[in-house]
């Protein structure tokens, strides 16, 4: 295993021990919704992406995350609107990550989509 292998490795089980401990609040029943949520700042390279992908599977979210050419991340949250707005305020909390911006966007639903991804 190479060392950027195993620093990968160390960080993703950093971002996994992270996303367990985080304490979720009670969450009301609300009717899903489709953001499109872009995150500027500092968001690449340090598991940004893998944290968004834990934390939308352990609140119950579908849709996908990528990072774009230009430095953003961005994802498409299908859910509660409490639960994706909590998802996006945790990510804008982030130590190792600086967000300056965030834009979001509401999107029609996609009800065959039930799963969360990460896209290349």
């Amino acid at each position: 295993m190479s060392v950027m292998d195993r620093l990968k490795q160390l960080r993703d089980s950093y971002v996994t021990r992270q996303v367990d401990r985080t304490k979720l609040p009670e969450f009301t029943s609300s009717p899903p919704i489709r953001r499109r949520v872009v995150f500027s700042g500092y968001v690449q390279g340090v598991g940004f992406r893998f944290e968004v992908l834990c934390l939308a599977e352990r609140l119950g979210l579908a849709g996908w995350v990528r990072n774009l050419p230009d430095g953003r991340v961005e994802s498409a949250l299908q859910g509660g609107r409490d639960r994706i707005e909590f998802l996006v305020d945790h990510m804008c909390s982030l130590r190792r990550a600086s967000v300056d911006r965030v834009e979001s966007t509401d999107l029609p639903l996609v009800p065959s989509e039930t799963d969360f991804t990460v896209k290349m």
